[in-house]
């Protein structure tokens, strides 16, 4: 459960599920001279319970962990919005969000709040990201637009936000609600569609984050539900225009190719 006093303006949320290693190095990743507080939702994972002193153990003085446990698996969408249901009854001004294996840059929070604070206009953030496999081994980057405009209109491709480099205000979730349950590995691109239809929203050009790739990974085991989702929130933002018409067909076209034949274009193109 989450702190009844806290000083902290920034919660970072991350869903666990078997992976406590994983869990173990992103947090030892954080390294912030503010106060940020962490919810770990752990959705209904084989081995009951969390080495919660040992995850706390060699911290930044300034992270205080928060444990969630779900009695069964719900899957990610579920964990992150029981998640969000949490923290929506405490008084955190930033959400952040971060996967169990990924790792921050030194001050990666400090650095997106800044950012929000001196562009008050803007209700959510990104940054690039290194791709890194369990190793630590840098395979590609991924630098997305930055500015608001060319995100609305690349949206309609794909998603423009790399979701463990987010950080968004908790007054966007009061206005568009939680993670849509209704698109199977894709809620995350549901839920930037949404935000940016009320919000403005960023990439910070720098890199933030290292997103680990692992074959056990939600997003390579469901890869073909992730495309069929895609394609269907593609379909309901369509309009004729270049970007939505070039998003459909491009999706169409990865459906029908294997993953790895895409993985080696990103690493060649990296």
């Amino acid at each position: 459960m989450l702190s009844v006093n806290s000083t902290a303006e920034i919660i970072v949320l991350i869903p666990h599920y078997n992976n406590p290693q994983g869990l173990n190095k992103s947090l030892q990743s954080i390294q912030e001279t503010i106060r940020v507080d962490v919810l770990i939702v752990d959705d209904g994972s084989e081995e009951k319970g969390l080495d919660e002193a040992g995850l706390q153990e060699n911290l930044s003085a300034h992270l205080q962990l928060n444990f969630l446990y779900l009695k069964k698996n719900k899957g990610i969408e579920e964990a992150l919005n029981a998640g969000l249901r949490h923290i929506l009854s405490k008084s955190y001004t930033y959400i952040a969000r971060l996967d169990c294996g990924d790792l921050c840059a030194p001050g990666r929070f400090f650095t997106q709040k800044k950012f929000m604070e001196d562009r008050p206009e803007l209700g959510l953030v990104g940054s690039y990201a290194h791709f890194i496999d369990s190793g630590g081994r840098r395979l590609y980057d991924l630098k997305h637009p930055t500015s608001y405009a060319r995100i609305k209109q690349k949206m309609h491709v794909n998603a423009m936000f790399i979701h463990p480099t987010i950080m968004f205000k908790t007054k966007v979730v009061e206005r568009v609600g939680l993670y849509p349950t209704t698109y199977q590995a894709a809620e995350d691109f549901a839920f930037f569609f949404k935000i940016i239809e009320h919000f403005k929203a960023a990439n910070i050009p720098q890199f933030l984050v290292s997103c680990e790739i692992n074959a056990g990974g939600i997003s390579l085991q469901r890869r073909k539900e992730q495309l069929v989702s895609r394609m269907q929130i593609l379909k309901e933002q369509f309009y004729w225009g270049f970007y939505p018409c070039y998003g459909l067909v491009r999706n169409f076209i990865i459906s029908k190719l294997p993953y790895v034949l895409i993985y080696n274009i990103k690493k060649i193109l990296r």
